[in-house]
Parts: structure tokens; C-alpha cells; sequence
């Protein structure tokens, strides 16, 4: 079990964990849609929902490019479980890098012991998924904090303990001006109320659903950075969760890529031949993996899946690099420029390689309960184009950034 060590220990009990608990489980969970509790307990007892925990709060406190690592090789295995991860980390590192003593110390070492797991409630049904945008609104009295609001999206809705919401900062505020608040989850609170049913064609096990709080009440020290935390969200969460998303499409290119490369490999099929100028046939007993059409898109997935894991690394090392930068609020826009690019490009890869994959495998990559998974990370992949920011808005961001020079 992991606890203490090296990033590398870090990266190799994730593949253990991927390959013994999360791989043979994740048909089950992508027809069934059950949440994957169990998968998040093995992480947790290996150390790993807390990576981005510093030494002092019990967690290994990884860089982002391990981070990275350990999140691509979870989607390769279960990209639902991945999913669930990312959302859980881009969380709390808002304590991590913004947080008051007494939340690092109440939040951060039961989530480093795999205790506690943390759900993101940002989007509201009048803005359009749009999540930079509140109609709700925190209200003060004293010392505690009230908050009535509709979530209808909450990775994790159903299983999360603590769910890190974002709202108005006043009932005058701006939309624009949010607050992040810490509220109970569904188990925690009878003010918190589960509502729908998750059922999508992609990332069916996350339990995606909906949660209404009503007149739910915390104490004011549960709200993380000032009334204003646009600084908090930017600099810790968006981070983290750009990474991270990119990171889980990115394992699902590389698991298409891989699981095509292997059948074709070992797939054996007739191929009658006629010589020129003879009406003698004869028949060749070949590889899928000796036609040069398929040795095409092979040569292609491979240059796509490496393109995009080199974006990836390269912008997971520059925060890695400038995390201090950022936080004080400089070099935003030098990773931003590479961690966009890299979120669009594994996006692609996710989307083009599953596709390819499956032009490759014919018939027995569409199969949903054939021996392929094709037909599942494809719908996964889909998922790279409607998560916030959609990949046509994180398109806009780059390229209007570029413009303006």
C-alpha cells in the first residue's frame, strides 16, 4: 500500500490498482451505471484520492504531471472512475492553495486517508451549463451561511460527502460574482435532496445527478477565499480539472489505440489473390496487421495519441513550473495557451483514435458485449465535447487570447 515514497511508487500502484480492480469492472459499471465505490476505495487505501495533499495533512503532494500520470492510466482502465477522480482533486486543491488553517486541518487529512470524497456543484439550470454564471445566491446571518440552489450536474452527486458549490456571493452580487461555499452532501444533511437520473451515453457511472439545497446552512468559515473567488477558481480548480480532463481523454486514446493494435495483431482472415495475366487464384492466411490500409491508421493513431500526450505533459510540467507564478496571479496566460491546447487535442485524439480504432476492427469493435471496448470508450470520448468548457468554447478562449496578441 502506498503511503510514503517516491511520484514513481505513486504512478506504479495506480497501474496495479488500474489493472487488478479497475479494468475487469468497468463493463459492469458502464452498463449498469452503478457508481464505482468500490474502485474509489481501493485508491483511497492506496493513498491516492489525496495526491495533491501536502506531506503535513498525510498526502504524497505529487506534482501535476504525476497527477497526470496516475489520471490517464485510471481512464485506460475505467474512464468513469477517472472522471470521478479528477473532480474529486480539482476540488479540494482549492484548499490546498487558498485555504485557511482550519480547513486544511478539518478537510484535507481525512480526504489524504481515502475517507471523504468531494463533488463539484457549479452549473444552474437557467445558465445554459455555463458554469462562470450563478442565479443563486449565499445569504449571511451571523455565522452561518444559507444557500438555496438547484444543481442539476453533480459528478458524484449521490456518494459525495462534501460537495464544494459555487453561488452568488450576495443576493445583489453580479452573476458573475461567485462564492465557493463547502456544503454536505445528500448523507450529510436532510436539506440537501438528490434529484434524476444520470443516464447518458457517456460516463455512465458517475452518478452525475442532481442535488437542490434548500435553506441549507453552514458555518461562514466553510466559504473558501474571499466573496469574490474567480482568483481561488482560476488558480487551483480550473487548473487542475483542465488537466485532468484532458488527462482522461488522453487514457482513452491510448486504451482505443492499444486494444486496436492488438486485435489486428492477432486477428487472422483469408485474403484471396490473383496474379496478373492468371485466372489461377490462391489464398493467403494473414494478420489484419499485414494490410497496408490498416498499417495507415495504425501509423496515423500512433502520431495523433503522441501529439496529443506531448501537449499534455508539456503544459502539466509548465504549471509544475509557474504554480507559484499562479497563484500570485502571474503567467496565467503562458499555461493557459498550453493547457488549452492540450485539453482540445486530446479531446481530437479521444474522438479521431476511438473512431479509427473502430474503422480498423470492423464490426467486432462496435459489439457492445464482444471481447473489444471500443463501442464503450467511444462513448466516453464524446464526452470531450460538451464538458464545460465545451471544446468549441475552450476553442474561442485559445484563439481570442492569440488574437489579442
Amino acid at each position: 500500500m502506498y503511503r510514503t515514497g517516491t511520484e514513481s511508487d505513486v504512478a506504479a500502484a495506480a497501474r496495479e490498482i488500474a489493472a487488478r480492480v479497475l479494468a475487469p469492472r468497468a463493463a459492469h459499471h458502464d452498463s449498469t451505471g452503478e457508481f464505482p465505490a468500490e474502485n474509489l476505495a481501493a485508491l483511497g487505501g492506496a493513498g491516492l484520492m489525496g495526491l495533491l495533499v501536502p506531506h503535513e495533512y498525510g498526502g504524497p503532494e505529487v506534482s501535476i504531471a504525476t497527477f497526470v500520470e496516475v489520471v490517464e492510466t485510471l481512464a485506460q482502465a475505467c474512464s468513469s472512475t477517472a472522471l470521478v477522480f479528477v473532480m474529486h482533486h480539482c476540488q479540494y486543491a482549492m484548499i490546498v492553495d487558498h485555504g485557511t488553517a482550519r480547513q486544511k486541518e478539518t478537510f484535507l487529512p481525512p480526504i489524504a486517508r481515502g475517507e471523504e470524497l468531494v463533488a463539484s456543484a457549479t452549473t444552474e439550470p437557467e445558465t445554459g451549463g455555463n458554469a462562470a454564471f450563478c442565479v443563486s445566491a449565499k445569504e449571511r446571518d451571523g455565522q452561518r451561511l444559507r444557500l438555496t440552489a438547484t444543481k442539476p450536474v453533480v459528478t458524484s452527486a449521490n456518494y459525495a460527502d462534501w460537495i464544494y458549490c459555487t453561488t452568488r456571493a450576495a443576493p445583489d452580487s453580479a452573476g458573475d460574482e461567485l462564492s465557493v461555499l463547502i456544503m454536505p452532501g445528500a448523507r450529510r444533511s436532510e436539506r440537501v435532496e438528490p434529484f434524476g437520473v444520470w443516464d447518458c451515453i457517456g460516463m455512465r457511472a458517475t452518478s452525475s445527478s442532481g442535488l437542490r439545497f434548500t435553506e441549507c446552512e453552514v458555518p461562514c468559515w466553510h466559504q473558501i477565499g474571499p466573496d469574490d473567488s474567480a482568483h481561488v477558481r482560476a488558480s487551483s480548480m480550473t487548473i487542475v480539472s483542465r488537466a485532468g480532463f484532458a488527462a482522461v481523454w488522453q487514457g482513452i486514446a491510448d486504451a482505443a489505440f492499444d486494444e486496436a493494435l492488438a486485435h489486428v495483431q492477432r486477428k487472422r482472415q483469408d485474403f484471396i489473390r490473383r496474379d496478373s495475366g492468371s485466372s489461377a487464384t490462391r489464398t493467403e492466411h494473414r494478420t489484419l496487421a499485414s494490410s497496408e490500409t490498416t498499417q495507415r491508421q495504425l501509423a496515423e493513431m500512433r502520431v495523433r495519441t503522441s501529439a496529443s500526450r506531448a501537449l499534455l505533459y508539456s503544459a502539466a510540467r509548465l504549471i509544475d513550473e509557474h504554480r507559484e507564478d499562479l497563484l500570485g496571479r502571474r503567467c496565467a496566460e503562458l499555461v493557459q495557451d498550453q493547457l488549452w491546447s492540450a485539453r482540445i487535442a486530446c479531446g481530437e485524439s479521444a474522438v479521431e483514435v476511438t473512431r479509427q480504432a473502430l474503422r480498423v476492427c470492423g464490426v467486432t469493435g462496435l459489439r457492445a458485449t464482444g471481447p473489444l471496448a471500443l463501442e464503450r470508450r467511444m462513448r466516453d470520448a464524446l464526452t470531450s465535447q460538451v464538458m464545460a468548457p465545451s471544446e468549441d468554447a475552450t476553442k474561442l478562449m485559445l484563439g481570442g487570447q492569440l488574437a489579442a496578441g
